[in-house]
C-alpha cells in the first residue's frame, strides 16, 4: 500500500538525494504533492464509494428546490461525480417484476417476459428517475421523487491526502506523476538563477 513516505522517498531518491541539494524542504515537497498531484491523480482515478441517503431528512435538501439533495461525504472529502443512484425496486414489482429469479429452467422464459414488461412499463411511467450532478455536492432528480426515502449513491471523490486509496496496479502512476510534478516545480526554481544554466 501506498505511503506518503514511500512516494517521498521515490522522489528524493530519483532526483539524486543527497548527492543533489534539493530546494525544497521535505514538507514542502509533501504539502506540494498532498495539495496538486493528489488532485490531479484523482480526476482519472477517483475513490468510489456508496452512500446511503435520506430524501426526507431536511438536512438533505436543496431549500426552494423539492428534487435538489445535498451528496455529503462522511469523510468530508470533494466529491468528483455522482456514477449511479440506486432506488428501490418497489415501483419495478408494481409493474410486473417478479420477486425472485426463476426457478426452473421451464420459468425462465416467463420471468424474461415479465422482467422485460416491467422495466419497458416503469421506462414510460413517472417513476422512471434520471439524475444531474452539479458541483460541489448537490444531485438533482426527475421527476420530483414521490413516496421515496432513501437512495444509495455511488460516487467518486477525492483520494485520501495520505496516499491510502491509491490502488495497487495505479502506483507507480501516481509516482511519476508525483516526481513530474516535483521536477517542474524545481525546474523553474532553478531557471531562476545562474541566467538558466542551472538545469533539473
Amino acid at each position: 500500500m501506498l505511503n506518503v513516505n514511500r512516494a517521498l522517498s521515490y522522489i528524493k531518491d530519483n532526483l539524486g538525494f543527497p548527492f543533489m541539494q534539493l530546494e525544497l524542504s521535505d514538507e514542502k515537497i509533501i504539502e506540494y504533492m498532498q495539495t496538486y498531484t493528489v488532485r490531479e491523480f484523482s480526476y482519472y482515478v477517483p475513490e468510489v464509494k456508496k452512500l446511503g441517503v435520506n430524501l426526507n431528512l431536511a438536512a438533505n435538501k436543496v431549500a426552494g428546490r423539492a428534487n435538489e439533495f445535498y451528496i455529503e461525504d462522511p469523510q468530508g472529502r470533494e466529491i468528483l461525480n455522482i456514477v449511479e443512484i440506486y432506488f428501490d425496486e418497489s415501483n419495478l414489482i408494481m409493474f410486473g417484476h417478479p420477486p425472485l429469479g426463476p426457478l426452473t429452467h421451464f420459468g425462465l422464459r416467463d420471468w424474461a417476459l415479465q422482467t422485460e414488461t416491467a422495466l419497458q412499463t416503469k421506462s414510460f411511467s413517472s417513476w422512471d428517475y434520471s439524475f444531474e450532478f452539479s458541483q460541489p455536492n448537490i444531485v438533482r432528480i426527475s421527476p420530483t421523487p414521490t413516496n421515496v426515502g432513501f437512495i444509495t449513491a455511488e460516487y467518486e471523490r477525492m483520494q485520501s491526502a495520505d496516499l491510502s486509496g491509491v490502488p495497487n496496479e495505479y502506483e507507480w502512476v501516481f509516482l511519476e506523476l508525483a516526481l513530474a510534478d516535483i521536477m517542474i516545480v524545481l525546474g523553474r526554481i532553478r531557471s531562476k538563477y545562474g541566467s538558466g544554466n542551472m538545469r533539473t
